[in-house]
């Protein structure tokens, strides 16, 4: 698919029209500035073409992006929880044992202190 001179539209930015595509990223030239954003991840709710439709193959490639990090976060919890099944402390991910406040509106384990 050729993607110069394609006619879009953004949410915020309003018209404009695609001037390159480089890899990953896309490089759109609106009326009062010319903005790159990366691809095909600004198809997600931000870019449309002119009539307002993604044209299947933009919707292949953000599929796809989108199960690659599906993956990798699968992956990290994954390799999270089996950190923490063998008593690893990952850093951010604490269990910290709190003490829930009882009605009075102090701590149980300050009662001792009335």
């Amino acid at each position: 698919m050729s993607f110069d001179n394609l006619v879009v539209n953004h949410k915020s930015f309003g018209m404009g029209t695609i001037v390159s595509k480089q890899g990953k990223y896309i490089t759109v030239k609106f009326e009062n500035a010319q903005k790159t954003f990366v691809y095909p991840d600004v198809f997600d709710g931000f870019l449309t073409l002119a009539d307002g439709s993604v044209p299947l193959e933009i919707s292949c490639d953000l599929a796809k992006v989108k199960l690659e990090k599906q993956l990798i976060l699968d992956k990290k919890i994954e390799e999270n929880v089996r950190a923490m099944t063998k008593g690893i402390v990952i850093p951010g991910k604490e269990i910290i044992n709190e003490v829930e406040d009882d009605d009075r509106g102090y701590n149980s384990q300050d009662s001792d202190k009335i």
